[in-house]
């Protein structure tokens, strides 16, 4: 039961973006806009964080922004596996790349190449604003399907944590993001909850805040369950930690490197 316990656990932080992935990777706001200020993030930011189950590491992600043509605009990458341990039971590996126009901060494009035990999802997704449509393609499958999308953009779910760090957090307490897929369309919104210092062993103290997504759009065992995400309360905006309290646990996520932010001002101790 353990061992089954900790590979929902597992598969549950590959879904929402790896844990934030893996959250903040899930916590998403309304019809795009461009943004006001300056970009948060900017070409060879790379963030990576490891995944707990309780006190258990059980895996590492690294999530990567880099600059592609002009039709592609911002490239965001993220790259996920499970720890040997776990792999030996379950091995879990995630490469997922999304698209994004911030012209008009909306996703154009989500490929996801998932392999997680003896299940393996290959896929892309293209979003056509001016069809109001979407298709994804299934490359494992070959299952071709169509759904529709507002014509004013939506996020998918890498391009949320992207377009969530563009949002101004103290101008508003709460925001809201639209996020499509081939399931359906839906809104998630996240409040601000409240100013909070956090000591990572990797960093001096950092100044965050804390967010909470409602969660009613899940499904399964973690529908029940709540989650919060710590974010730099700075320029950047970069999430920290990430924490789901689910029926079968804790899980978490925590930031343990940071490279390619110019200005990072919580450096690693010597």
């Amino acid at each position: 039961m353990f061992a089954f316990d900790l590979l929902k656990c597992w598969f549950w932080l590959g879904q929402v973006g790896l844990a934030w992935i893996c959250f903040w990777f899930l916590v998403m706001g309304s019809a795009p806009t461009q943004a006001a200020e300056p970009l948060p993030f900017k070409e060879g930011e790379k963030l990576t964080y490891h995944f707990y189950w309780g006190i258990f590491m059980v895996g590492r992600g690294t999530f990567e922004v880099r600059r592609g043509s002009e039709k592609d605009g911002w490239i965001f990458e993220v790259r996920g596996k499970s720890n040997d341990f776990i792999s030996a039971i379950y091995p879990v590996k995630e490469e997922i790349t999304s698209f994004f126009d911030a012209r008009f901060m909306r996703s154009t494009r989500f490929q996801q190449n998932r392999r997680e035990g003896n299940s393996h999802i290959w896929e892309e997704t293209f979003y056509f604003y001016s069809l109001g449509h979407a298709s994804t393609q299934s490359y494992v499958s070959g299952e071709y399907q169509w759904f529709e999308i507002p014509r004013n953009g939506v996020q998918d779910k890498l391009s949320t944590i992207y377009f969530m760090r563009c949002r101004d957090w103290n101008k508003s307490n709460e925001h809201a993001v639209l996020i499509g897929n081939d399931k359906r369309n839906y809104k998630v919104r996240i409040k601000k909850l409240k100013i909070e210092k956090i000591k990572l062993d990797d960093f001096s103290v950092i100044p965050t805040f804390q967010v909470e997504p409602n969660t009613e759009y899940l499904s399964g065992f973690v529908k029940k369950g709540r989650m919060w995400a710590w974010v730099s309360d700075d320029r950047f905006k970069v999430p920290i930690r990430v924490v789901a309290q689910l029926r079968v646990g804790r899980v978490s996520a925590e930031l343990v490197a940071v490279e390619g932010i110019e200005g990072w001002p919580y450096k690693r101790r010597d």
